[in-house]
């Protein structure tokens, strides 16, 4: 388990501590990473969650008996679903198992910590009538040498258990319009304390009624199913935003192992197939918004 560096010192413990979050659950969808899952999981406790989580397993032999005994404490509603059901199946799965009014999604392969202040995120959900909002990934950016050099000590470091997160973030937020087949994406400019947009991360907290209402995501899809998520929340007139104020530590030290990556690069060909729902053909400007490809080459131009 990993002993995270504090980079935020200051921060007030009501904006992170998690024992006053009793209207939220924490959803965890896992496969073929139990070493993620409990560093997720430390770090969850570590902030004194007291709250439900529901975990959803589709691994190959689910890891669901040494997660239980490692965390006796949380309360973990624990799915083990067959082989390979899928992202979009396991949360559906897990949307079904949430009773209280809020949930927070994660991936397996997050870790809080003080600047996550999933209290505060809660209190802008409500305060300002948003179905969604979303935080970003800290995380480095392997694209440059500064950031690779940053990358390798950290690495280097949790040989030693010590994880020092980056001070940069990800972010991932846009706008998209549908006509017709086309569905076209459009870059927003972000201003505080939020942003309103179309499409965000999927480290969020959301309104669980709104989101049960049309259906969570589509089953049929073992990737790519994100896209096909808020093109669905959009139009059923969801309030969806973005927050630099918030955000997750993404493990991306973490080496998964060969059936996780087989498994994880189906994704393009699931993206294409999200879109027939809706019967879109051609997607515009995905690349210069997002600046990464979408799908096939079916999609992926410029």
């Amino acid at each position: 388990m990993y002993r995270i560096v504090n980079l935020a010192p200051f921060e007030k413990k009501e904006n992170y501590y998690l024992d006053k979050l009793d209207d939220v659950t924490i959803l965890i969808k896992t496969l073929e990473r139990p070493d993620q899952l409990i560093n997720q999981l430390d770090s969850i406790r570590k902030y004194k969650f007291n709250g439900p989580i529901v975990i959803a397993d589709d691994s190959r032999e689910a890891y669901r008996e040494r997660i239980l005994n490692l965390f006796p404490d949380l309360n973990i509603t624990y799915l083990v679903l067959p082989f390979d059901a899928g992202t979009a199946e396991g949360r559906n799965q897990m949307l079904a198992h949430t009773h209280t009014s809020l949930f927070v999604l994660c991936d397996d392969d997050f870790i809080f910590e003080p600047r996550t202040r999933i209290p505060w995120m809660r209190k802008m959900l409500l305060e300002n009538n948003l179905d969604i909002l979303a935080g970003v990934f800290r995380q480095y950016n392997l694209k440059s040498r500064k950031q690779k050099l940053k990358f390798n000590i950290s690495k280097w470091l949790l040989k030693f258990n010590i994880l020092i997160p980056s001070t940069g973030i990800y972010e991932y937020f846009a706008n998209f319009e549908i006509e017709g087949n086309v569905c076209t994406m459009k870059k927003v400019v972000y201003s505080d304390p939020f942003t309103v947009c179309d499409l965000v991360h999927n480290f969020f907290i959301a309104r669980t009624e709104k989101v049960k209402a049309f259906g969570g995501w589509n089953a049929a899809l073992k990737g790519g199913e994100h896209h096909n998520f808020f093109i669905r929340a959009k139009s059923n007139g969801l309030k969806v935003a973005t927050t630099r104020h918030c955000g997750v530590v993404h493990d991306r030290w973490s080496t998964p192992p060969e059936l996780y990556k087989q498994l994880r690069d189906r994704g393009f060909e699931y993206q294409d197939i999200a879109l027939k729902e809706f019967g879109i053909e051609k997607l515009e400007n995905y690349k210069q918004v997002m600046g990464e490809q979408f799908g096939t080459a079916k999609f992926n131009k410029a």
